[in-house]
């Protein structure tokens, strides 16, 4: 079959590949560190989200693309602006927090601006940063404008993967905290009891998304912004100690529930993201803290990898992708 040079699309497709590769790689270096066995699950989901790139990039050489119009670009480029501007004061000026704040523009966008609720929540991601990274209004607008950019450029490619739109928003946080020069966040790695929790709580919030989203019809941004509206705030409240990091959890693996059904043809399938969420979570706990993004980062490079060792299934087996 013929390929097809598309630059800005391909452009999209190596920016993404690169922010995922580069967090899974440094991922599986500390899972390394930190026990052989741990490194091992670490180097097989880097593997099958290798074999998903490869694979997702042959299908966007040999297939037409259908690119929006200028109109319908610039407008998504404005909402992934404002929603990263809207999410930083919600969530530092107004004190909501990171988690409920991003929650809510994902609601708002959906019930307001339902056609440009994607870019919105794509855009919250970045306000979700910390304010010892970027210190302004000012500078959350140069990363939101990066990633508003980076939207336009990957809209049409990895369609259907959740955490698609963190990855963009993560991009845009990494080159504008790289840029001021500024340095990441470092968190240890938590105990076994918090992680524990962490495994159970993924577990829950991938699924509930994924359900919400295509059995109750409620779509992919509004399923993640109710579980991570929920997480924000029970969590913090049943558990006071460890509550924070559970409820970001818990939006992060909402992220990986956003997935299309062409993505996670199983319910099982999304149970494994799920558990491959987790696994990521805790070991890119110290790598590039503060960005908004790298949370929608994880549950992207998740289901790369799940969908890839479903894809390497499928091929061995002689199997179609709806069966």
């Amino acid at each position: 079959m013929r390929t097809h040079i598309k630059p800005i699309p391909v452009t999209g497709f190596l920016l993404l590949t690169v922010m995922v590769m580069a967090l899974l790689l440094s991922a599986a270096n500390e899972a390394w560190l930190a026990h052989p066995a741990a490194g091992i699950v670490a180097v097989i989901i880097t593997v099958g989200t290798m074999v998903d790139i490869y694979l997702e990039g042959k299908d966007l050489l040999q297939n037409d693309s259908n690119p929006a119009e200028f109109l319908t670009k610039a407008l998504e480029c404005s909402a992934v602006f404002i929603g990263g501007i809207f999410t930083f004061y919600l969530s530092i000026e107004m004190g909501l927090g990171a988690v409920i704040a991003s929650s809510l523009v994902a609601i708002i966008a959906d019930m307001i601006i339902p056609d440009y609720g994607v870019p919105a929540y794509c855009g919250s991601f970045v306000g979700m940063s910390s304010n010892a990274l970027f210190f302004n209004f000012s500078e959350v607008a140069l990363a939101s404008a990066i990633a508003g950019l980076v939207y336009v450029l990957a809209r049409d490619v990895y369609g259907g993967f959740g955490g698609k739109l963190g990855t963009i928003a993560f991009i845009g946080g990494a080159i504008a905290g790289f840029g001021l020069g500024r340095e990441f966040l470092v968190v240890p790695i938590a105990d076994l009891y918090t992680n524990l929790w962490v495994l159970a709580i993924a577990f829950i919030a991938a699924p509930l998304t994924f359900y919400l989203s295509h059995n109750r019809g409620n779509g992919p941004v509004l399923a993640s912004g109710v579980v991570g509206l929920f997480g924000g705030l029970t969590l913090p409240a049943l558990f006071p100690q460890i509550g924070n990091t559970l409820a970001v959890v818990a939006i992060c693996a909402s992220f990986t529930g956003m997935s299309s059904t062409q993505r996670c043809h199983r319910f099982w399938h999304i149970l494994v993201a799920g558990l491959f969420t987790e696994i990521l979570f805790i070991f890119t706990t110290p790598l590039l803290g503060g960005a908004g993004g790298k949370l929608g980062t994880i549950a992207f490079a998740s289901i790369i990898s799940t969908n890839g060792f479903i894809r390497i299934y499928q091929q061995i087996h002689g199997v179609e992708p709806c069966e």
